[in-house]
C-alpha cells in the first residue's frame, strides 16, 4: 500500500512538472501572413490599398502594421505639412480611391509655378499662360493619408494593427524560410513577403544590412499656413532660390498659402521663436528683397532674356508661360510655425530575399521640387506591377528576381531626380559670381524654350 502511494504521488508529481513546464515554456504560433507591409504613413497605406484592391491576391492575407494610434482627421485647420502630387502621384489616388475623399474635402491645384534666383532675377515659369491646365496639385499629408486610411477599411483582405511597433525582424537564409517578426507587445508574426514603409530609420533596412548613403543639410524646413493679401484667384506655386536656401508659397486656398523654407538650422529656430508679426515681416523681405542681387549677374540675365525675347518673335515662337508675375504679400499666419530636418538618404540595396523597402525607407531627397512623396508613390506602383507579373507568370509575390527588377526599375528613377535634386541644392547654395551666371544664364535660356520646359514637366511626374 505504501509503495502504490509513493508510485501514486511520483506521478501526480511528474504530470504537475509537464503542465508548469507547458504553462511557462510553451509559446503560442506565429500568425501567419502572405504579405506584411511594415509602416504605415501615406506611402505604406497606399501600397496596402494597391495590394488589396489586386484580383491577383484576393485569397491572400494582407496585414499593415502601423506604430501609431489612429486618429480622426480635423480639417478645422490645414495641416503644416503639404505635398505637391504630380500627375502620376494624382492617377495613383483615384486609382486607389482615394482622391474622391481629397475632392470632398480639400485640395488646391497649380496652374503655374514661378522660379527665381535672388542673386539675379532670372526666372523660370511653368504651367499655360490662360490657366487652363493643372501641372500639379496642393494636398496635406494628413488629408491623403486619411483618404486612403478610408480605402483600406473596405479590403477584406488586408488587416490593419495600430499601435504595432516592430521591434525585431528576421530575415530568411534559406528560400524555404519565412520572414519573422517580433512586436513590441512580445507577439510574433510570420510573412512570406516583407514591404517597408517604416520611414528613413527604417528598421526593415538596417536589418537587411545593406549599406545607407546620407548627407545632412545641416537645414530645417520652416512651414507654416499664411494669409496672403491678394483677392485673386491663387494657383501659382511660388519659389525664390536664396542662397541660404529656397523659399516656396503653395496655393491652399484663394487667401491661404503653405510656406516651405528651407534654411539653415539656427535660421530656423531663430524663426520658430519669432512672434507672428515679426515672422510675416522676415517672410515678406525673404520673397520680397534684392539684398542678395549680384548686378552683373542681373544686366547679363535682362540682356539674355531680351534677346530671346526678340528671337522668339521673329522666329513666331510662342512661350506658353512668358508673363512673369509678382510674389503675393504675407498679412497674417493661421496657427503657428514648425520645422523638419533636411537630408539626403539613399538605400544602395532596396531589396533582399522576401523583404523589400519602398519610400522613405528607400531614399530621402530634399523638398525644394516636391519630389519626394512622388517618389514613394512610384515606388508603390512599380512594386504592384512587378508582383502582378510575378503571379502571372506562376511565381509568388515575393519572388527574389522580380523584387531585383522593381529595384532597377526604380533605383533608375530615384536616383536620377534625387542627383538632380542635390545638384540644384548645390548649384544654388553659393553667392560665386561664376555659378550665379551659369545658373541665371541656364534659367533664362530653359525658360525660352517651350518644349524643353514641357519635357521637365513630363520628367517631374514619372
Amino acid at each position: 500500500m505504501a509503495g502504490f502511494c509513493m508510485n501514486r504521488l511520483f506521478s501526480l508529481s511528474k504530470q504537475a512538472s509537464v503542465t508548469l513546464s507547458l504553462r511557462f515554456n510553451h509559446s503560442p504560433a506565429a500568425r501567419h501572413y502572405d504579405i506584411i507591409i511594415s509602416g504605415g504613413g501615406m506611402v505604406g497605406f497606399a501600397m496596402a490599398c494597391s495590394l488589396g484592391r489586386n484580383d491577383r491576391l484576393k485569397n491572400q492575407k494582407i496585414l499593415l502594421l502601423e506604430s501609431s494610434n489612429y486618429k480622426e482627421l480635423n480639417l478645422s485647420e490645414y495641416n503644416l505639412r503639404v505635398c505637391a502630387l504630380n500627375l502620376n502621384s494624382k492617377l495613383l489616388l483615384e486609382s486607389l480611391g482615394a482622391w474622391q475623399h481629397i475632392v470632398n474635402a480639400r485640395y488646391s491645384p497649380v496652374k503655374k509655378m514661378q522660379i527665381w534666383d535672388a542673386c539675379s532675377d532670372a526666372a523660370i515659369t511653368f504651367g499655360k499662360a490662360d490657366l487652363s491646365e493643372d501641372i500639379a496639385w496642393i494636398v496635406e499629408n494628413d488629408l491623403i493619408q486619411d483618404s486612403l486610411m478610408k480605402e483600406v477599411q473596405h479590403e477584406n483582405q488586408v488587416d490593419v494593427q495600430y499601435q504595432s511597433k516592430v521591434i525585431h525582424y528576421r530575415l530568411p537564409k534559406h528560400a524555404d524560410d519565412s520572414v519573422h517578426v517580433t512586436l513590441e507587445d512580445g507577439s510574433h508574426l510570420t510573412t512570406d513577403l516583407i514591404i517597408g514603409a517604416d520611414g528613413y530609420n527604417s528598421g526593415l533596412r538596417q536589418a537587411m544590412k545593406t549599406q545607407y548613403i546620407t548627407y545632412d543639410y545641416n537645414q530645417m524646413a520652416v512651414v507654416a499656413t499664411l494669409r496672403i493679401s491678394e483677392s485673386t484667384e491663387n494657383v501659382t506655386a511660388w519659389q525664390k532660390f536664396l542662397p541660404s536656401g529656397p523659399i516656396a508659397l503653395l496655393p491652399l486656398s484663394s487667401s491661404l498659402s503653405s510656406l516651405v523654407w528651407s534654411t539653415d538650422k539656427k535660421s530656423a529656430r531663430d524663426l520658430l521663436q519669432l512672434p507672428p508679426e515679426i515672422f510675416i515681416d522676415r517672410i515678406n523681405q525673404a520673397v520680397w528683397n534684392n539684398e542678395d542681387m549680384n548686378y552683373m549677374a542681373q544686366n547679363v540675365s535682362e540682356r539674355l532674356f531680351q534677346l530671346l525675347k526678340v528671337c522668339r518673335i521673329n522666329s513666331q515662337e510662342e512661350n506658353e508661360t512668358d508673363t512673369r508675375q509678382l510674389p503675393p504679400s504675407v498679412v497674417g499666419i493661421e496657427g503657428h510655425q514648425a520645422a523638419f530636418p533636411l537630408s539626403f538618404g539613399h538605400s544602395v540595396k532596396y531589396v533582399s530575399p522576401k523583404a523589400v523597402l519602398i519610400g522613405d525607407a528607400a531614399h530621402r531627397v530634399h523638398p525644394l521640387a516636391g519630389q519626394g512623396v512622388n517618389l514613394g508613390f512610384g515606388d508603390v506602383a512599380a512594386l504592384s506591377q512587378v508582383i502582378n507579373e510575378a503571379i502571372d507568370n506562376g511565381s509568388e509575390a515575393g519572388n527574389y528576381l522580380y523584387l531585383q527588377k522593381y529595384q532597377s526599375n526604380r533605383q533608375l528613377i530615384n536616383l536620377t531626380v534625387m542627383a538632380a535634386v542635390h545638384g540644384l541644392h548645390l548649384l544654388y547654395g553659393t553667392t560665386s559670381l561664376p555659378q550665379v551666371l551659369l545658373r541665371s544664364l541656364g534659367l533664362t535660356i530653359t525658360d525660352s524654350l517651350s518644349s524643353v520646359k514641357r519635357l521637365i514637366t513630363q520628367r517631374a511626374s514619372a
